[in-house]
């Protein structure tokens, strides 16, 4: 997709039902992530209102006394995309364009007022203010100009009845009347000399009703006189009131669309938006307008090789000349791709409906080199677990990913998912800090496990231990004398595997297991508790469960182990696991 390419990047929506105020950035595929009743679908009737002609009632206004107000930031609106848009029209826009930019905004002050009341604002720029006048009325010239660039939405949700499938055969029958619109219209414009009033041609049974019609008028009202109006349709009047007919290949029995149940309604919905995207694709947004397809739950009533390929035609159309939004519960609908660009929708009782900072956001402002970025971008779009949670565990090896879900939920008799806890497996050890820092720059509460080399390889640099630190400088020389017997091999003092005869892991759990380390292993590891890191004492996980191995045999014996004995008699070191448990549930309590 062509960065300049129209869209909706930025509302801000302001006292719509559970939304108090919060600015949303938007992309090309958008996806809104949270649970149930987060106000996911709040944010859809934002987009969709701002877009459209129609009045809110109290129910979409959190609070009566106060106006709804909805604004948007519209870019990429080229010199291309003017010229295209016509003299006449790219007047009525020019003056208030900034780099391409527009700001609009809608207000309305009462609930169910009149639609002509509500007011459409347009932002205006510094240098073409009168009167010193951030906001002014939008003219009738700038409405029907900006409705030409970005139309009217299509939005498909539950409460939309037959709407959707009707704005959806208008897309995809648009071919047929850049075809053989003129054609029709002509035919059509032969019918109306026959119903227009002023028509010599008129027919004569209508000149008959509007005569007679006020014959019996005239007594009961003198100054007033009717006349029959019939507006001349369109190709476009026809295509828009075009619905489907289901038949049940089995019996043979008909029934309109709008009577079938909510499964099947939203099945052939979704077949429609696929056969679009078959239909726009290779268009590479050719059209001069940007047309806003908002779904809430694509997924809904799919089974998982359906949801893949509604997740593939909704890709595809944001890259034909549509702008996705869509909210979901599906962690299918979310790819690592799309990941970073996804919002993260949560409600509480103080803020209302509020959105986590995006992750490709908080990436960015947490790592400056490019390089790094993606790395980082990477890693963590990997674990898109995390986008459906309100905690985020982190971890280093795949002996904690693989193990720990059945462990926690033995010991404690919770799930991570009961919690609301990701554990998402990193990259590498090397990325905890900044890892943590992304997620707290998200306002995201996180908790990190490491092995006992995070504490002598990492966490000085990473800030979370002092250079100096005397419990680090009491393991250091016993390492030296570990080395002393020919043991180990250490480069700046910490063993490594390298040239060795046994494995810096190895090495590690010596040192651990000798008894002047006990002391200054247990003040590091709640120096990095402090901190949010939980560091493995005795080496790794593998110590302290008295595993003899890292592979899937080795994980699904202990898990079947612990799912059919008692744990206690299976750990060998069970006071350490059961504290840890209860680590991860502080983590969730500060998450709340």
């Amino acid at each position: 997709m062509q960065p300049e390419a129209l869209r909706l990047s930025e509302i801000t929506i302001s006292n719509l039902r559970s939304i108090r105020r919060e600015t949303f950035p938007l992309s090309h595929f958008t996806a809104l992530i949270g649970y149930n009743n987060a106000g996911k679908t709040n944010i859809l009737m934002g987009i969709r209102w701002l877009l459209s002609h129609f009045t809110l009632n109290i129910s979409f206004f959190d609070d009566a006394k106060i106006p709804v107000e909805v604004e948007g930031l519209f870019e990429g609106i080229s010199d291309a995309v003017m010229d295209r848009l016509g003299e006449e029209k790219a007047k009525a826009i020019t003056p208030y364009l900034i780099h391409g930019a527009l700001r609009v905004k809608k207000i309305q002050r009462i609930p169910g007022d009149l639609k002509e009341n509500i007011e459409m604002m347009v932002f205006v720029p510094p240098q073409k203010r009168r009167q010193q006048r951030v906001w002014e009325a939008a003219s009738l010239e700038f409405v029907q100009s900006f409705e030409r660039l970005f139309p009217e939405p299509i939005a498909i949700w539950d409460f939309e009845g037959n709407q959707a499938f009707t704005k959806l055969l208008h897309e995809i029958f648009k071919p047929l009347e850049r075809r053989f619109g003129n054609e029709f219209n002509d035919l059509i414009l032969k019918f109306s000399d026959l119903l227009s009033p002023s028509s010599e041609s008129r027919a004569e049974e209508i000149k008959t009703f509007d005569q007679e019609v006020n014959q019996k008028l005239h007594p009961l009202f003198p100054s007033v006189k009717v006349e029959l109006s019939i507006p001349t349709p369109t190709l476009e009047t026809f295509l828009q009131s075009a619905t489907l007919k289901v038949i049940d290949e089995d019996d043979g029995f008909e029934r309109n669309i709008e009577r079938m149940g909510a499964g099947s309604q939203r099945a052939i919905q979704m077949a429609l938006v696929r056969y679009l995207a078959e239909v726009k694709k290779h268009h590479n947004n050719h059209y001069l307008n940007r047309k806003l397809l908002l779904v809430d739950s694509p997924e809904l009533y799919l089974h998982p090789q359906a949801v893949e390929l509604v997740r593939v035609a909704l890709k595809n159309l944001s890259n034909e000349g549509f702008q996705v939004v869509f909210a979901t519960h599906s962690a299918q609908m979310v790819t690592s791709e799309d990941v970073s660009t996804s919002l993260l929708i949560r409600k509480n009782r103080k803020r209302g409906t509020f959105m986590r900072k995006r992750m490709e956001d908080a990436v960015y402002q947490v790592v400056q080199d490019a390089p790094s970025q993606l790395q980082m971008l990477f890693s963590l779009s990997n674990s898109n677990e995390l986008l459906f949670a309100d905690y985020v565990l982190l971890t280093e090896g795949k002996t904690e990913w693989r193990i720990l879900p059945a462990l926690f939920e033995k010991v404690t008799g919770q799930s991570f998912a009961l919690i609301k806890c990701a554990l998402v497996r990193q990259g590498g050890v090397s990325n905890t800090r900044k890892s943590m820092q992304v997620l707290d720059a998200m306002d995201m509460p996180v908790r990190a496990i490491v092995d006992l080399d995070y504490a002598f390889n990492n966490a000085v640099h990473d800030g979370f231990l002092d250079k100096k630190d005397p419990d680090l400088r009491i393991c250091m020389d016993l390492f030296k004398e570990l080395s002393f017997q020919e043991k180990i091999r250490l480069v700046n003092g910490v063993p490594v595997t390298k040239h060795s005869k046994v494995t810096a892991s190895q090495a590690f759990a010596m040192m651990a297991a000798m008894k002047e380390a006990e002391k200054p292993l247990k003040n590091i590891h709640a120096k990095l508790r402090n901190k949010g890191i939980w560091i493995w004492t005795k080496g790794a996980i593998e110590e302290h469960l008295g595993l003899d191995g890292k592979n899937e045999r080795c994980w699904n014996q202990f898990v079947d182990r612990i799912k059919k004995g008692k744990t206690e008699s299976i750990v060998p070191d069970y006071r350490s696991i059961e504290e840890l448990c209860r680590w991860i549930i502080e983590g969730s309590h500060a998450a709340l």
